[in-house]
């Protein structure tokens, strides 16, 4: 067996089968390095299940608050930069239809509308809605 502390936590757990239980006494009572280990890990167990009072800072409120302070700020900072990001990803979006669509042979005005649509989405939603209310209503007319 080689000196290993994850075996001998393993075994201090109780997690081995019995022949690797066997392996690791047969290892510890020639392996000195690996008794001081085990010792060593079950001293750690034992600080870690004493129940130790922890004292309180004075200052604890405060510097909660503070943490809290600056939580909100990083939040609204991130949802500021967030929705500016998300507004041009929709304006990039909708610039290749546009564009597309301004190659249609007889369609001046969505030509005109894919040059404003640099200038922000909102145009460009109202005047694809106009332009497709005049379409309508030649459709209208023709019948």
């Amino acid at each position: 067996m080689m000196c290993s502390s994850e075996i001998l936590q393993a075994f201090l757990d109780g997690e081995l089968e019995l022949a690797e239980t066997e392996a690791v006494r047969n290892h510890l009572a020639c392996c000195p390095a690996c008794r001081r280990e085990l010792s060593r890990l079950r001293l750690l167990w034992l600080e870690l299940e004493q129940e130790d009072e922890v004292e309180v800072p004075a200052g604890l409120p405060f510097i909660r608050q503070q943490a809290v302070t600056k939580a909100r700020a990083a939040r609204q900072d991130m949802q500021r930069t967030s929705s500016v990001s998300l507004w041009a990803a929709q304006k990039l979006a909708w610039q290749p239809l546009l564009a597309g669509v301004s190659q249609i042979p007889g369609t001046r005005q969505l030509g005109q509308l894919a040059r404003t649509a640099g200038r922000g989405l909102p145009g460009v939603i109202k005047g694809v809605s106009s332009i497709a209310s005049k379409i309508i209503s030649k459709r209208r007319d023709q019948r």
